[in-house]
This record gives C-alpha cells, sequence and structure tokens, in this order.
C-alpha cells in the first residue's frame, strides 16, 4: 500500500545557543509592558538624563546632526526598548508618538527614520553614558542600609572584593531592516562578558566579543588585568581553565567555581 500522506515540512533549524531561544519563545508570549511607574521615571530621569546631556558635544564632535532623533531622544528610544520589552520598531513609534518615552515628549516620527537610525547610531555613545552612570549608582548603593545576606556580608567583610563574571551571547538580530532582510537567518550579535559587583549587582567592567562564536575563556587576559589583589572571582564552569588561574598566583587572588548543575559552589582556590 503506498502512503499518500504529505510529508511533514521540514522543521526550522533550532538555534545552537540555549538562551536565545528561550528569549524567543518568552518574546512570543509576553506583550509589551506598561509604562514605568512615575517614580522610576523620575529616578531614571535623574540619574541617566544628566549623564545624556554630557554627551551632546562629543554628539556633535561626530559630525552628527541636532535632529528630532536626536541624543536625548534615541537615548530614551533604547532604555525604554529594554525596560519595557519592546521588540517591534512599530511599536516604539507608536509609543513615542501617543506617549511620549521617559524624558522625550511624545512628537510624530516615521518608522523608517527610526530605524535608520538605530542601524546608524554610534554605540560608542550609549557606552560613554553607561560608564558616567554606574559610579553613580555605585555610591548610591552604598549608602543604602539594606541588609545583605550572611554569604555575601562575609565575603564582603573578608575580600577586597567580591565579583561575578559571567558572559551571553547576545540575542538574534532580528532581520528587520536593511541588508539582514535576505539573510535565512537571525544572525547573532556577538558576545557580551561582564565583571558584577555580588553585592550592587552592578556592573564592574563590560566587554564585547563580535565573534558570537567567540569561548568564554577568551576573555581571561581582559579579566586579570582589572582584579585587584585579595579578590574574590565567581564564574561558572564555562570559564574553567587552570592555566590563567596558575599564572595569577603572586596577585592574591581567590576563584570560586559556581557548578551551575549542582547549584552549589563545587570549590573555591584561594591563590
Amino acid at each position: 500500500m503506498t502512503d499518500t500522506r504529505t510529508p511533514d515540512k521540514q522543521s526550522k533549524r533550532r538555534s545552537t545557543v540555549r538562551h536565545t531561544r528561550a528569549i524567543q519563545r518568552d518574546r512570543s508570549k509576553r506583550s509589551p509592558s506598561a509604562p514605568p511607574d512615575e517614580k522610576i521615571v523620575e529616578r531614571l530621569t535623574e540619574i541617566v538624563h544628566p549623564a545624556t546631556l554630557n554627551q551632546v558635544a562629543h554628539f556633535h564632535r561626530l559630525g552628527l546632526r541636532e535632529r528630532i532623533l536626536n541624543l536625548p531622544v534615541m537615548v530614551a528610544l533604547v532604555l525604554s526598548m529594554i525596560w519595557r520589552q519592546i521588540d517591534q520598531v512599530s511599536e516604539l513609534v507608536r509609543l513615542l508618538r501617543t506617549e511620549g518615552l521617559l524624558w522625550a515628549e511624545a512628537r510624530q516620527v516615521s518608522q523608517q527614520a527610526v530605524s535608520l537610525r538605530l542601524r546608524t547610531f554610534p554605540a560608542d555613545l550609549f557606552r560613554q553614558i553607561l560608564l558616567t552612570v554606574l559610579p553613580l549608582m555605585q555610591e548610591r548603593w552604598q549608602e543604602r542600609q539594606r541588609p545583605l545576606p550572611t554569604e555575601v556580608a562575609w565575603a564582603l567583610a573578608h575580600y577586597a572584593e567580591v565579583l561575578i563574571h559571567d558572559g551571553s551571547t547576545l540575542d538574534a538580530l532580528l532581520r528587520k531592516v536593511g541588508l539582514l532582510r535576505e539573510a535565512e537567518t537571525n544572525p547573532l550579535a556577538g558576545r557580551m562578558t561582564a565583571l558584577l559587583d555580588l553585592g550592587s549587582h552592578l556592573p564592574r567592567q563590560v566587554w564585547y566579543e563580535e565573534d558570537a562564536q567567540a569561548h568564554d575563556q577568551c576573555f581571561w587576559p581582559r579579566i586579570q588585568k582589572v582584579l585587584r589583589a585579595g579578590s574574590l572571582l565567581i564564574f561558572d564552569l564555562g570559564y574553567t581553565n587552570f592555566s590563567p588561574i596558575w599564572r595569577t598566583t603572586p596577585n592574591g587572588w581567590a576563584f570560586s567555581n559556581e557548578n551551575v548543575r549542582a547549584s552549589r559552589l563545587s570549590c573555591c582556590s584561594s591563590i
């Protein structure tokens, strides 16, 4: 007997990056969040907006013209995209037209203009704003009286600093604009890794690697350059490489390798 059933369509190739698949599933189920609370808007405006204005001169030195989508407006757009998890330019434009975003008042702009600005806007401007804001946020955290978990308080009392190191392949770029439209798959956006302060959860250092297939261990030389003597560094198994650890013996660092599967600290080596 002949099987007359039509063959199943070949399923799309699954992403090899686990966290990216999770983000894609989450995005398909999540609608854009409501506008942030007024107090949050006030705090973001108080901290980020002055740092943005300080970069306007650099904005002009780069030859960028003062348009409707100027530096303060673009920072408000990008920050809102992240905070409210807006993944469509059309939705971003609609919100800017009808509500305004953070300190950017409502204004008429086209989707094409926003898409072009997002593609060509220098990433270094956002990096400079971040580097300006982080020390201020760290100072504010130190002024708080909120109690820390017992383990964290003990570590902070016994080490010069306690840092967490982790990296991630950035979410796939959406094929919405420009040359990416004809691509068969969503290309990954590269790899980012960061050193986070265990107490404040704020980044101390952020690095970016354009190669999305780069291994976590390629960041070890950069990590070693910024660690202070007497530091405790926590990292996952992806960074396990004893060669750079033994080379740092004279610096007085401690390393803790977090076994993710066991959800516990599997070893701690004091160098």
